[in-house]
Formats: C-alpha cells, structure tokens, sequence
C-alpha cells in the first residue's frame, strides 16, 4: 500500500472515530459518555481508537477545533464574493435562520457541558480561549472593514461589537435551549438582528 493511500484510510478512520465519539456525545452527554462507550457504539477495540486519540478530551478537543476551523474557512471563502461588511453579518444571520432549534440545542448542549467541565481544568483554558478567539477575529474584522468603508459607526469599537454579535446568537440559543417554539425563537432572532444593525449602522 502507497504512502498515499494509508494517508487516506488513515484519515478516513480518524473522521470515522470522530464521528462516532460524537454522536455518544450528544445522545449520552459529554461527561458520562465514556471510551468504552464510543468503543461499544463504534465496534471497534480500545487500542484501535487509542492508535488515534489520546483520550475522549482529545477527540472533543480535534472535532470541535476542525468543525471551527471549517466554519471560518467556509465563511472566509464565502466572504470573497460579498462586497460590503454590513452583507457578510446577514449572511450569517441568514446561517443562524436556517439552522433548526433541535439542531441548535443539540449543538449547544454539548458545547455547554464541555466549556463547563473544561472551567475546571486550568489545562484546558488555551484551548477554550483559542476556540473562541477564532469565532470572535472572524466577526471583529468584518465589524473593522466596515468602519473603514464608512458602513459602521466611525466611534464602534471592533471588538466590543464582536462580542454582541456572538452574545445576541448565544444568549437567545441559552434562553430556547430547554424549551420554546421554533417560530418564536426564529422571530426573536429577526428582531435581534434589527437591533444589532441599528446599533453599529453609520446613521
């Protein structure tokens, strides 16, 4: 077999583990999933999974790193065909729009539960500060982009802004996350989006 090849099979099985590491995740919870767990759901023996991943830290450590990774990517990418600053953030609200409510609460508990345990462990912090940081650079240089053509307040600060932007997203997911109705929560979020534009819009 070709360097090539084993390359390939080996990151086929690495995405293969992933996946199955996180659908015990999300059906079992973060803390009280185990290896034996992701072992048992996957077929495959302990040591096979180890050849991989350190522990289950690590795996929820490379799929949420490599899901961030490919959402900035994705949207850097997207963002080359999109003229102004002020059409890149509805883009992404249009990205929130269509993203279901179980889908959202899916997403959010786990994350939730991990940022939780991971609050915890000193170790961890960089990884957490890292993760976010990327999410927050993202909407901070399109919130800089608009100062500079003059489609933003002149006075907004970049990195304050950031920080609504991703506040608005996450507090309402927080509020919806046990229960509420899908058009409510999509209704909200269309009032929001009004008031986060009202707010860093040059009037």
């Amino acid at each position: 077999m070709s360097p090539k090849v084993s390359d390939s099979y080996k990151e086929e099985k690495r995405a293969a583990i992933l996946e199955g590491a996180l659908h015990c995740f999300t059906e079992k919870g973060y803390q009280a999933t185990t290896v034996d767990d992701i072992v048992r759901h996957l077929g495959m023996s302990k040591g096979a999974i180890y050849n991989y991943f350190s522990s289950k830290e690590d795996m929820y450590i490379q799929m949420a790193d490599a899901r961030m990774n490919t959402m900035v990517d994705t949207l850097t990418e997207q963002f080359k065909l999109v003229p102004s600053a002020a059409e890149k953030l509805r883009h992404l609200f249009a990205r929130f729009h269509r993203q279901s409510l179980d889908e959202l609460r899916k997403w959010l508990t786990f994350h939730m539960e991990f940022s939780i345990y991971a609050g915890r462990r000193p170790d961890l912090a960089d990884f957490l500060s890292e993760y976010m940081g990327k999410a927050l650079a993202l909407i901070q240089k399109i919130m800089e982009e608009g100062k500079q053509s003059g489609e933003f307040r002149s006075d907004l600060d970049a990195k304050s802004a950031s920080y609504l932007f991703w506040a608005v997203r996450d507090g309402l997911a927080l509020h919806f996350m046990i229960d509420g109705e899908e058009a409510e929560y999509k209704s909200i979020l269309k009032d929001m989006e009004t008031m986060v534009f009202r707010n860093i819009m040059k009037q």
